[in-house]
């Protein structure tokens, strides 16, 4: 009787062990985010955004909350019942632009730090930044044409062939 309860109270011991040794000696892995840059290259870009995802990504670049569907759902009738898309896309992001809810930089603050304007403005639309010469040119065109506007730069990034890709 003594070596049955000798035996079960060291079998106890010996799991007891066992499983602080097995908890003990686990990895613990830790987990880092890393930043990274995740722009891309304009010639990267080689999706085709339907006529909702334009609608909806131009609405949100411009107001930055989302369009409502019925909304969506006119202008997409609109967008289907042309048969020249890029003058439906003109059209659309005109009527974009015109709105006073639109959240566009005045001309002031466009023109008080135009690296920054020129950099945001390709961060907002095509979701890389710009490189050297894009920076420069458009900065460059900003400095030297007094009549060009923020709505002037926003409407030609829209526009472009660029945009309609992801």
């Amino acid at each position: 009787m003594k070596t049955v309860k000798l035996f079960r109270g060291s079998t106890m011991v010996f799991l007891v062990f066992v499983v602080l040794l097995y908890t003990g000696c686990n990895k613990r892995y830790v987990y880092e985010v890393q930043t990274q840059e995740i722009y891309q290259t304009a010639s990267q870009k080689q999706t085709l955004k339907t006529t909702t995802q334009f609608v909806s990504i131009a609405y949100s670049d411009l107001y930055n909350t989302s369009i409502t569907n019925d909304q969506l759902n006119k202008l997409d009738i609109a967008y289907q019942s042309l048969g020249d898309k890029k003058i439906i896309e003109d059209m659309i992001i005109k009527n974009f632009l015109q709105q006073a809810n639109s959240l566009i930089p005045s001309n002031t603050v466009m023109r008080s730090d135009i690296p920054a304007f020129v950099q945001n403005a390709y961060l907002r639309f095509y979701n890389r930044k710009p490189n050297e010469f894009e920076a420069w040119k458009v900065k460059d065109m900003i400095e030297k044409n007094v009549d060009i506007t923020p709505k002037m730069i926003y409407y030609s990034l829209m526009t472009s062939d660029e945009y309609r890709y992801y």
